[in-house]
């Protein structure tokens, strides 16, 4: 009898081990610490990033007309950090080299504004996008000159040929010359 009680209380044990380790661990659980008003700190602002970004992806679809449109009426507005933010995005989806300038010298009125701290991260990061696709549009101008310029100079070739085609036609025939024996 003795034996079966030990087995008894070895099969409670085992059975019991898995809630005994959950009611364990919850004890030790740790409160999180709730917020007061000393350390919360304020994340999104009216006019701050979020809003920039949800502005940017609101004006991705526009057509140029569109853009031009939105632009001329954030020109009308008086000029602040946050809408000098709004003129360089609008001018760098044009993609043209002149806009992307511009939008380039928008943000460095943002750069040097005391007031707009918010915004800095994103108007280098914007610099530097907008430095680089000057640099690719500009690439892609000087290609596209040169393979215009290729194909001018092949299209000037191939007439070439086929005047020569045409000369060498129009030559009269002229008899083999006899082989020796």
């Amino acid at each position: 009898m003795a034996g079966r009680i030990s087995g008894l209380s070895y099969l409670m044990k085992i059975k019991l081990s898995p809630y005994l380790l959950c009611l364990l661990l919850a004890a030790c659980a740790t409160k999180p610490v709730e917020p007061t008003p000393d350390n919360v700190k304020l994340i999104a602002t009216r006019g701050s990033v979020d809003d920039l970004l949800a502005y940017h992806q609101s004006i991705r679809r526009f057509s140029q007309a569109e853009l031009n449109k939105e632009l001329q009426n954030l020109n009308a507005r008086s000029d602040s950090a946050l809408l000098s933010m709004q003129k360089a995005m609008v001018l760098g989806l044009s993609r043209d080299s002149n806009d992307l300038a511009r939008a380039q010298a928008q943000l460095g009125n943002v750069l040097a504004a005391p007031d707009a701290e918010q915004f800095k991260p994103l108007a280098r990061l914007l610099v530097s996008n907008y430095a680089e696709m000057r640099r690719l549009t500009e690439n892609v101008d000087r290609l596209s000159l040169q393979a215009k310029d290729s194909q001018r100079r092949l299209d000037q070739l191939n007439e070439k040929l086929e005047a020569l085609k045409t000369i060498e036609r129009t030559l009269p025939v002229q008899p083999a010359p006899a082989v020796a024996k």
